[in-house]
């Protein structure tokens, strides 16, 4: 059996084979991962009804800041080691390994104790309304407990796949959201628990994906060893190369945390609670319906870092049209799933409401417009990020999530309430796309430059 320290196959198989290697797991780990905040909504909502749906929707802003945290973290360090693997530098690169998990453990303890102070207001602020405030409160009171196993659960399954174990890193999602499905039914329908024992049960299977992702390092399969000497003491040069790739992609990330409360919040203004309880089930679904596509993206990264270390120009260029393809085809296909069944996917969360049934199929009808093309976008981002590219990650985020969405999101509900909201994203991925083509175009010209010396 081939060691995950045997790294040689980056080189010699197919773009395609290697690209399904490391984005089928990836896919199942995301869709893990995405089960979470779907599973508490669907549990709720069936029990409880949109009033749960909307609770849980209002807190989503505040646990995607969480997230943030294990994005800068784990993007960074990922690429880092991704990089350092392909150059044989194994001890920097257990290095890198060992001083991110020390920022992932400092991170989460930090934001642990700040939510405990702010939660209330994040939750006005996201459009919680006098009536679904006390269910989103029970909830995200809970959540705070699990941001520390999220945030390191989630930084380390980046560098598991870095290793060459992108397997063992799907693990991490999976474990944690078959136990959150079953810790679910005995809290939520079991024993009665309504939103907080959802919010118990996601805690709970945070933990468990931890101890999954940790106890990695340990295996004789491991590319990598977790070093107590290596998380002592913090390496300015490490944690700046973790920043400079990180910082954009957690940005993107971060803009989605305010753009998911400014819809939210707009949502609660120009359409009540039941907009909410829309909004949140748009979201969910949305997350879980492009998934593949996102998931090609996150292969592509590790491939390209490695090969740009490699020196290997040609493999770099075929990753990225290969990407470009078969992304292409899953958001087309993901676009006639949404036009013909919208109706059949929000009734997963809600089976008698037909008036949230209805609200919920034109929002996602319309915000979809737009996905089509989105698949430059994905992968001018991962490619960026695998070259270990920040500045220029970091300006395309502005201009994707801050010229290009956020102007939409603040004067078009002005003129169409409920439908500028929806309609701000096909402006956003359509003009996103053009900027991520072009910058990736000449970023592509560049590489062959120099590769031709």
């Amino acid at each position: 059996m081939q060691s995950a320290s045997d790294r040689s196959f980056m080189e010699r198989l197919s773009i395609p084979r290697l690209m399904w290697r490391f984005a089928a797991p990836a896919l199942v780990g995301m869709f893990a991962n995405a089960l979470y905040n779907i599973v508490d909504m669907i549990f709720v909502g069936q029990v409880i009804g949109s009033g749960g749906i909307a609770a849980i929707a209002v807190s989503f802003p505040c646990m995607l800041f969480f997230m943030c945290t294990a994005t800068l973290i784990g993007t960074g360090a990922g690429s880092r080691v991704s990089i350092l693997m392909g150059e044989r530098k194994t001890g920097l690169a257990e290095r890198t390994l060992g001083n991110s998990l020390t920022l992932a453990l400092s991170a989460g303890i930090i934001l642990t104790l700040a939510s405990r102070l702010m939660f209330g207001r994040i939750l006005v602020l996201s459009g919680a309304s006098e009536t679904i405030y006390p269910m989103a409160s029970e909830y995200l009171s809970v959540i705070i407990y699990g941001i520390i196993f999220s945030i390191v659960s989630f930084s380390l399954s980046y560098q598991i796949r870095a290793c060459g174990s992108p397997s063992y890193a799907m693990g991490t999602q999976v474990i944690g959201a078959l136990s959150n499905i079953a810790l679910d039914a005995m809290f939520v329908i079991g024993l009665g628990m309504g939103v907080k024992g959802a919010a118990i049960a996601t805690v709970i299977s945070q933990g468990i994906s931890l101890v999954w992702a940790l106890a990695y390092f340990w295996l004789p399969k491991a590319a990598l060893r977790l070093g107590i000497r290596y998380m002592t003491g913090l390496d300015p040069a490490i944690i700046g190369r973790i920043f400079a790739v990180g910082v954009p992609a957690s940005l993107i990330q971060l803009n989605f945390v305010f753009v998911h409360g400014l819809i939210t919040n707009a949502s609660s203004s120009y359409g009540g609670d039941i907009a909410v309880s829309a909004t949140g089930i748009f979201m969910s679904l949305d997350s879980l319906l492009f998934m593949p596509a996102v998931a090609m993206g996150e292969a592509c990264s590790p491939i390209v870092g490695y090969n740009y270390g490699a020196g290997r120009t040609d493999r770099i260029v075929s990753t990225v049209k290969t990407g470009i393809a078969i992304t292409s085809a899953f958001y087309l296909l993901s676009f006639a799933s949404i036009m013909m069944f919208a109706e059949t996917m929000v009734m997963m969360f809600n089976s008698e409401d037909a008036r949230l049934i209805s609200l919920t199929a034109r929002c996602m009808r319309y915000a979809n417009i737009g996905i089509p093309i989105m698949s430059v976008s994905i992968i001018c981002g991962s490619f960026l990020q695998g070259l270990g590219m920040g500045r220029a990650g970091m300006a395309l985020a502005f201009i994707r999530f801050g010229l290009f969405l956020w102007i939409p999101l603040l004067t078009l509900p002005r003129y169409f309430g409920l439908y500028g909201i929806w309609g701000s994203f096909p402006v956003s991925d359509i003009c996103g796309s053009v900027a991520s083509g072009v910058a990736m175009a000449w970023t592509i010209r560049r590489l062959r430059r120099n590769a031709l010396g």
